[in-house]
């Protein structure tokens, strides 16, 4: 099926679910039930951990523990101080017949939770697929968040707690399939019809963006060996992009320990793990890729409903029962009971279209979250291949570097072995009366189109087809590949700068490095360069204002630096419909989007020329910074129109690293973060990087237990704060 992304929860995936009636069948009044939390348990659990909280000038938070149990305890203690209500409601989600649902929309997420049988996996496998030291890492977290909650009961919501190392692992689960389109998937099936904006790139965590708003989202990743550099040092450049607020923009820290963990990196709210970052031996970032790793199936039930179809005889739908909770008043809610069906291909569901069942790649596994930490502990290529072999997490590329001098750029799915027939189009709709379509393996992580130690010297990821990335002979070709894995072949304006500015380059200097990653260009092959000059082909001489914007048009050189006065017209031209047309979406027609910019800039500059500067903006309180680069451009940035003439950015850059040794083997890793450590109001580190953010200027990282301490403004163990 289409990949797609992560969208709002309450909207339009929970509409999407919102069969007619649906909640309305089992609805019945009862007595609150929420979880009793134990405040005295909470404080002397506590007291099991040894852990420490450094941050530095900056406030990031940098935990040592005297296992990686007490680091995660520490990590989940310190981001509850920076931002405990968004970890809150990220594991709210992942309670299902436990969330006391604000209304109908959180119950209809919580009925996701169980329809896709995330609930009923934790409770059977949470010992058995996880290793003892990935539940202490959980438990750890978990017993973390418990103890804030404890110390601060005037910010706890009163369902989660005591939060699990099972909740934690439940809320990973459910990502998972989220991260490579279930979402989309869902939607496509219930709201063909609805309106959504068309994300691309990184098409996973657009958890609290509203349909509608227009954004492309995608990730940066390149590394570079010793071989190729000017310098003879190794270098790799970390930078996902990401939403700039809510559970999964990206939270800057550092996890250590006295059995040897040190990774520094981003995570988000509510995991114990950290996504991307670096270890003084090795460093990854992470891209999303959009492999076929969702399979639809169309059932034929029989006249009872209660059978399907299958290899010529009807098969009973296996059959349970989700509840959900609303909370009405007081100590009342309302539960709400619907039918959970799955069938052998996974679960069923009832729409006004047909009755449909899905089958997606992670189904069954909840070893994401284990993999991604055993990644965090990885020091060379060869300990990170054996890590990536699980394909637990069930995609995103993933860019590497070692303090070896070793380079991979890995193309990570957990790939269906389907079968490959002439017509039977497997990103369609498919029969679900043939059990032979119903796969159980996967194709071993070797299969897949990665590139190792290329001679070239380099790798590039910009969530672009994996068939170009050095333009030369090394690159994997496409037809090594079956049809059926549904590898991407497009490519990004990202892609297409960063492959071409690295080709031409015979060796690699860290500035032009440097400047790869922040240009903010339009290649001339480029989608926004295709629409302008599909532009400059209509005629608009009947209309001498529009005439004039079509010369601004005209004039633009593609790019987005703070001084050109041609960007602004094109880029509120290009990204409605830009975004839509690389999702496969008709999009606003481009003459409607062009004359709607022009009155946007007419109406509040007075002019269609405003500098870019005075147009694209990150905001946060009464902080507004201007900022360089646009959408799908390396320096990315996704902008939300205010009314007032400007636009905020919204998703985008975010976390932005940079890791490398030196030709002597010296580690050093460079950070900054869009707004700060921070999401308090009032906190100094709220909007303490912004400036620096977009200056594009980095900040040294301490990565030794030593220079961390010595770096430190503050020291201290959860709870001891001042």
């Amino acid at each position: 099926m289409r990949i797609g992304r992560i969208i709002l929860i309450a909207v339009p995936v929970v509409l999407a679910l919102a069969v007619a009636g649906a909640f309305a069948a089992g609805l019945r009044l009862v007595p609150l039930e929420v979880r009793s939390f134990d405040t005295q348990a909470a404080l002397a659990d506590a007291m099991h951990f040894e852990a420490e909280i450094f941050r530095d000038e900056w406030g990031v938070p940098r935990v040592l523990g005297a296992t990686d149990g007490d680091a995660a305890f520490a990590l989940a203690y310190a981001h509850a101080e920076d931002d405990f209500p968004t970890i809150q409601y990220a594991l709210r989600a992942a309670l299902g017949p436990e969330m006391l649902a604000a209304d109908e929309s959180e119950a209809r997420g919580a009925y996701l939770v169980q329809a896709l049988g995330v609930t009923d996996l934790v409770a059977a496998e949470y010992e058995t697929q996880l290793t003892l030291d990935t539940r202490a890492l959980l438990s750890g977290y978990a017993a973390g968040l418990n103890y804030y909650a404890a110390l601060h009961p005037d910010e706890r919501v009163r369902d989660l707690f005591p939060v699990t190392g099972r909740d934690v692992a439940a809320l990973a689960a459910f990502y998972f399939p989220l991260f490579y389109g279930m979402s989309d998937v869902l939607t496509d099936l219930f709201a063909p019809d609805v309106e959504r904006d068309g994300a691309r790139g990184q098409e996973l965590q657009v958890h609290f963006i509203a349909p509608g708003e227009q954004h492309e989202l995608g990730s940066n990743a390149i590394a570079v060996a010793p071989s190729r550099s000017d310098d003879g040092a190794t270098r790799v450049v970390i930078n996902s992009h990401q939403p700039v607020e809510g559970p999964v923009a990206w939270y800057e820290t550092h996890m250590m320990s006295d059995e040897g963990l040190n990774f520094a990196g981003g995570t988000f709210p509510g995991v114990p793990v950290l996504h991307l970052g670096a270890n003084p031996g090795m460093a990854h970032a992470a891209t999303i890729n959009r492999p076929d790793l969702i399979d639809v199936y169309e059932l034929t039930l029989s006249d009872n409903g209660r059978t399907y179809l299958l290899d010529g005889e009807y098969v009973p739908l296996e059959r349970s029962t989700a509840r959900m909770l609303v909370h009405v008043w007081g100590p009342f809610a309302f539960q709400v009971t619907r039918p959970i069906e799955r069938s052998v291909h996974g679960t069923v569901l009832r729409t006004e279209r047909g009755v449909f069942a899905i089958r997606h790649a992670t189904q069954g596994d909840l070893r994401g979250v284990e993999q991604t930490y055993r990644l965090m502990r990885a020091q060379t290529l060869a300990e990170y291949e054996e890590v990536m072999e699980m394909l637990a997490m069930g995609n995103t590329n993933r860019v590497v570097g070692d303090s070896a001098g070793r380079i991979a750029r890995y193309y990570n799915a957990r790939m269906p072995l389907r079968l490959d027939e002439p017509g039977l189009d497997w990103r369609g709709i498919l029969p679900g009366d043939r059990s032979d379509l119903v796969w159980s393996e996967f194709a071993p992580f070797s299969a897949l189109p990665h590139m190792v130690d290329p001679a070239a010297g380099y790798v590039v990821d910009a969530n672009h087809t994996p068939f170009r990335v050095t333009l030369g002979d090394e690159d994997p070709r496409e037809g090594d590949f079956p049809r059926t894995f549904g590898i991407e072949t497009h490519m990004t304006n990202r892609g297409l700068v960063a492959t071409t500015a690295l080709a031409a380059l015979e060796t690699i200097s860290r500035d032009e490095l440097l400047a790869i990653k922040w240009d903010h260009s339009f290649h001339e092959d480029s989608q926004a360069m295709q629409l302008r000059d599909e532009l400059l082909g209509m005629d608009w001489s009947d209309e001498p204002l529009m005439a004039d914007a079509l010369a601004i048009i005209e004039a633009w050189d593609g790019r987005a630096d703070f001084d050109n006065r041609n960007a602004a017209l094109s880029l509120l031209t290009y990204q409605p419909v830009g975004t839509a047309r690389a999702a496969g979406r008709a999009g606003p027609p481009l003459d409607e989007a062009f004359r709607d910019a022009v009155v946007y800039l007419a109406e509040h500059h007075g002019r269609l020329d405003p500098l870019w500067r005075e147009v694209n903006f990150i905001r946060r309180g009464d902080v507004a910074v201007p900022l360089q680069g646009g959408p799908d451009t390396l320096r990315a940035v996704y902008g939300q129109r205010n009314g007032d003439g400007t636009l905020s950015m919204v998703a985008g850059d975010g976390l932005v690293m940079l890791a490398e040794w030196d030709a002597d083997g010296e580690f050093s890793l460079w950070a900054v973060h869009h707004f700060g450590s921070s999401n308090r109001p009032g906190d100094p580190h709220y909007t303490s990087q912004m400036q620096d953010f977009a200056d594009e200027v980095m900040r040294r990282v301490p990565m030794s237990i030593e220079a961390v301490r010595e770096s430190a403004v503050e020291a201290y163990r959860p709870g001891e704060r001042g």
